[in-house]
């Protein structure tokens, strides 16, 4: 079985193999594209009514009683200093929450899709930068595949914070398993995630683990260090995919009676 560290030593070699200038392109791009959706959705939000500028002194009267009524201690706007009671702060409506919800995960499955087949691209040596925007192709099944991984997910979770963790690293492989299988449903990519999943949860639970340092510098530079972080995250994810299809291809020789 490879190792976390051979498998960070693998990505490393292939970002290495003049990629590195691709992947920091890449991981541009895929960062412009969510942060313009952040940006879409909070204007929309503030020109239809479902984010709104509010005082704290409003937020106070207009919520103050229905949070009393059940119990929770919530002070009255006299309570609090002139200064404070005047400060505005935005206020998403539970109405529009849904819609950035709906709209955020739907995208975020297509921009995924985009970055997995470019880190996939980088240890397959084929890797180009505008790879990122190839989730735009397949726009509404690659949607769909988010939306369902993360209803499943929820759906675990609901039971206990540990069905939930168990749920999220079976179906990590699916956005993979979807570039590989563009023919394939939602539903089995998700059932063969799952099944590819079965005893590697706990491994890949500790590669993740290996960059808490990595994460941890991403922080302190003030997120600088995630256009260098995040590719060889990505990219590590990418081998530990083709490991899982190596290992399943020797089982599957092993299998074939001679």
């Amino acid at each position: 079985m490879v190792s976390a560290f051979e498998l960070r030593e693998r990505a490393w070699k292939k970002l290495g193999q003049g990629n590195w200038l691709k992947a920091v392109g890449a991981f541009g791009l895929y960062w412009l594209m969510g942060f313009i959706l952040a940006q879409v959705l909070a204007n929309i939000g503030v020109l239809t009514g479902g984010i709104v500028q509010m005082s704290i002194e409003e937020f106070l009267r207009d919520y103050g009683e229905l949070f009393r009524q059940i119990g929770v201690a919530f002070p009255h706007p006299s309570d609090l200093p002139l200064e404070l009671n005047s400060m505005t702060f935005p206020l998403v409506k539970p109405y529009y929450q849904l819609i950035q919800w709906f709209v955020t995960t739907f995208m975020t499955g297509v921009i995924i899709a985009g970055w997995t087949v470019f880190t996939m691209a980088v240890m397959r040596n084929g890797a180009n930068a505008l790879q990122v925007y190839s989730g735009f192709t397949r726009f509404f099944s690659m949607g769909w595949l988010m939306l369902l991984r993360s209803l499943f997910v929820a759906l675990w979770s609901l039971l206990l914070i540990v069905p939930g963790i168990v749920a999220f690293y079976s179906y990590r492989l699916a956005f993979f398993l979807k570039a590989d299988h563009p023919e394939w449903s939602a539903w089995k990519v998700l059932a063969e995630s799952k099944r590819m999943m079965y005893r590697s949860k706990l491994r890949l639970a500790y590669l993740d683990a290996t960059f808490i340092g990595w994460l941890l510098l991403v922080m302190v530079t003030f997120g600088i260090a995630a256009f260098f972080v995040t590719p060889y995250m990505g990219v590590t994810y990418a081998a530990f995919y083709e490991d899982l299809l190596d290992r399943a291809e020797a089982r599957n020789e092993d299998a074939v009676p001679a």
